[in-house]
């Protein structure tokens, strides 16, 4: 079969010597890209109708049955474009019209390139029925898996390579042409791929030699001519890195001539600006220099078309000094004429959103970083210019916002910029720094802190605080009560938002002390409780609501301004009231009084003897169990006071004491003493008095004492309620009790006296010794067992 023969040509006609190694039809990647958008495998599968197959060694033609042919030219395409009801298909057809029309080689050549690669990816490409698998007639398709098996495979680079290589030609770009020439393999078989690799050759070397006169020229100190040939240069390879760097050292813009390009940062690129005038309608290609890259490092090319003479870079690397260049372009798109350079711009964000305060004696500043930075770099200037010392960032990627503090600083008007320094990879310099970023700031004058604050209670009651500190500059020093917790000591305040000073009675006035201390000093006499401040100062004095437990604290204004100083606790706990004491037993004291308020424990402090010992009860026990403390038979006092409700707190003075006495344990015991015996019967019984008191003698001021015998008819008569409840049969009067106890020594004395019986009642009656007199509520009674005192 004719084509299934090789020698030196393939095709019936042996119009091809090879398989094509590349498609060299501009625009190649969008057409492509629209062939695969519709799922096609090749472009054939286009151009053939359902069933039908394509054949394309000896020109384009569709074939749809035996001896049935149609050769597929520009009007067929047009005839299945206006068929084509698939926009996207209609439109690649009418392309592929135009592409045929220009050139009807072209589309022949791009079926065989887009097929040969089909066969070299299939597993099976060896094999004719591979490529009738493609839509290939049967007839050639021995033809054309043989000539692919011949033709060099290429790889992905190379695919690449081969595919871009006409749009390099046609947009001038000859050291890219070069470079993809390059990695193709040798063109012996594809006779107008190698026509194109020897002119692109040629075209090279014209552009070499060109750089080569330049440089010579430069080399001599002649600009002018340099800047002419490597204009020419950029004309034959307007990407051409030596040539367009050339003419950014050599160009000299002449009067009348545009300004230079504009360029400036905008967020996510570089804008570029177009002088006045400069624009009109010449197109432009625009490069892209980057400070420390190779001298022959590839031009980086913008992306994308000026409009309005405006242009935004968006590829320029961050951290990096960038230089763009516009190049005007002829119609074919060579370089025509001297170019526009914009100056070395630092693509380097500045920080944003930045924000200053200040304080006492320091200023803080933060800000958002920029993506990409190393780090950022403060600067502060003080008043009249003076550089001031800034502590060091904490560097970039610590957060979304980065902080810095100056501290020890004087009042005045200071100046803080802010700096992103960005570090590009692989440079051993420091890299580019951002615009500043500047805020001014004042820092105020303060108040002095308040150093130290004590309370203590006052004899004459209230409390009085001494404090050190919070002196001078036209400060002054507020006692106020917070709210809630107070705030840190040292903590910078507003003060407006202070709560109102201390309304306690005495309030707003530094105090004399009523013994002649001055205000500077602490007043005589060691305190109950928050002892003086060593050179402190007594602020105020104050009485304090009874009942209260109050956190004072000290602060310190100027102004608008305020520090937070010294706290300190102060009780005032509400007086104990209804004290009385009672003996329950010779070592025993029962204590009563009415509970203060919501104190927790009460503590009762008993004098005697010289010693003083405090007793602590809880509310509880009171209310439970009372109070009852031990004692020894001497006189005593008791003090109770409420106890502080916190171990930190100073305890001021209540209004009065709860005080209660209690004379000393005098006791008066009584007994019967039987009658002798005289025969069968026994004579009168005797009523035996003893008096004991402690401290050697009760004193003359004793009760007298009465027993009283009551009979009510019964055999078991009740005793007498008082001393009026029956009739007296024995008397002792004070003043013998006293000269008994007086003339023992030892403080104990007894009387006795016979029972007058004469006036008893009639048997049986009971007997009742009763205690009479102003002292008789002082004095404790014994008294004898119950049945010892009735008679029968």
């Amino acid at each position: 079969m004719a084509g299934t023969e090789f020698g030196h040509a393939i095709g019936p006609s042996r119009a091809l010597s090879g398989l094509p190694l590349a498609p060299l039809q501009g625009g190649y990647g969008e057409l492509l890209a629209a062939q695969q958008g519709l799922g096609l495998r090749h472009l054939g599968e286009l151009l053939v109708p359902p069933g039908g197959r394509l054949r394309v060694l000896d020109g384009i033609f569709a074939v749809t049955g035996p001896a049935r042919r149609r050769h597929v030219g520009t009007g067929v395409l047009r005839a299945l474009r206006r068929e084509q009801a698939e926009p996207t298909a209609a439109r690649l057809l009418e392309r592929l019209a135009g592409i045929q029309e220009a050139d009807p080689a072209a589309l022949r050549r791009i079926l065989l390139y887009q097929l040969t690669h089909l066969l070299h990816d299939h597993p099976r490409g060896h094999l004719p029925a591979t490529a009738s698998g493609f839509g290939v007639d049967p007839a050639e398709a021995a033809a054309l898996v043989h000539a692919a098996a011949r033709r060099a495979r290429l790889d992905g680079g190379q695919r690449a390579a081969a595919e871009a290589l006409r749009d390099d030609l046609l947009e001038h770009r000859i050291r890219s042409a070069a470079r993809r020439a390059a990695l193709l393999p040798p063109a012996d078989g594809d006779r107008p791929l190698a026509a194109l690799l020897t002119g692109l050759a040629a075209r090279a070397a014209a552009a070499d030699a060109e750089l080569a006169v330049a440089r010579r020229h430069e080399e001599r100190g002649d600009p002018e001519r340099a800047c002419v040939h490597y204009e020419e240069a950029a004309a034959l390879a307007g990407d051409c890195p030596r040539a367009v760097r050339g003419l950014v050292r050599t160009y000299r813009p002449e009067a009348g001539d545009p300004g230079p390009l504009e360029s400036a940062l905008v967020p996510g690129g570089v804008e570029l600006r177009w002088p006045p005038g400069a624009f009109g309608d010449t197109s432009w290609r625009v490069v892209r220099l980057t400070r420390g890259e190779p001298a022959g490092a590839p031009l980086a090319e913008v992306a994308g078309r000026p409009s309005g003479g405006v242009l935004v870079d968006r590829g320029a690397g961050t951290g990096e000094e960038v230089r763009h260049v516009a190049l005007p372009l002829r119609a074919d798109g060579a370089v025509d004429g001297p170019p526009l350079i914009g100056v070395p711009l630092a693509v380097a964000p500045a920080v944003t959103e930045l924000g200053v305060g200040d304080g006492d004696g320091w200023i803080e500043a933060s800000w958002t970083p920029p993506a990409g930075a190393a780090h950022c770099e403060v600067t502060l200037t003080g008043p009249g210019g003076a550089p001031v010392p800034a502590p060091p960032t904490a560097g970039a990627g610590t957060g979304p916002r980065e902080t810095v503090r100056a501290q020890g600083l004087e009042p005045g008007e200071y100046e803080l910029a802010v700096r992103a320094r960005y570090a590009p990879t692989g440079r051993a310099d420091r890299g580019v720094l951002s615009a500043a970023v500047t805020a001014a700031v004042t820092v105020h004058p303060w108040p002095a802190p308040v150093r130290t604050l004590t309370a203590r209670a006052r004899e004459a009651g209230g409390v009085e605080f001494l404090r050190t500190g919070g002196d001078g500059d036209g400060g002054e020093v507020r006692l106020v009560e917070w709210p809630g917790e107070p705030p840190v000591e040292g903590t910078e305040l507003a003060a407006a938002e202070l709560p109102p000073p201390l309304d306690w009675a005495g309030r707003g006035r530094t105090a004399r002390d009523p013994a002649g201390a001055r205000p500077d000093g602490p007043r005589p006499g060691g305190p109950r409780s928050g002892g003086p401040v060593p050179g402190g100062q007594v602020h105020s004095i104050g009485v304090p609501p009874p009942g209260s437990l109050t956190t004072v604290s000290a602060v310190s204004v100027l102004g608008e301004r305020a520090l937070a100083g010294p706290c300190v606790l102060v009780e005032a706990p509400l007086p104990v009231t209804g004290l009385a004491l009672r003996r329950t037993a010779p070592d025993l004291v029962r204590v009563t009084f009415d509970w203060p308020g919501a104190a927790g424990i009460v503590t009762a402090t008993v004098t005697q003897d010289g010693r003083r010992t405090e007793h602590a009860v809880a509310r509880s026990v009171f209310l439970r169990e009372g109070l009852h403390l031990p004692v020894s038979p001497a006189a005593l006092t008791v003090e109770a006071h409420a106890a502080p409700r916190s171990a930190r707190s100073v305890l001021a003075a209540p209004g009065g004491d709860a005080r209660a006495a209690l004379p000393a344990d005098v006791a008066i015991a009584y007994e019967l003493v039987p009658g002798a015996r005289r025969g069968l019967r026994r004579g009168p019984a005797v009523l035996r008095v003893t008096v004991r008191a402690p401290d050697g003698g009760p004193g003359p001021d004793l009760p007298g004492f009465v027993l009283v015998a009551r009979a009510d008819g019964s055999r078991n008569p009740r005793r007498p309620g008082g001393p009026a409840g029956g009739t007296p049969v024995c008397r002792v009067t004070g003043a013998e009790l006293a000269a008994a106890a007086a003339g023992s020594g030892t403080g104990a004395g007894t009387v006795e006296r016979p029972i007058d019986t004469t006036v008893a009642p009639g048997r049986p009656y009971a007997l009742r010794g009763f205690l009479l007199g102003g002292a008789a509520a002082s004095v404790r009674l014994e008294e004898p067992p119950l049945l010892s005192l009735v008679v029968r």
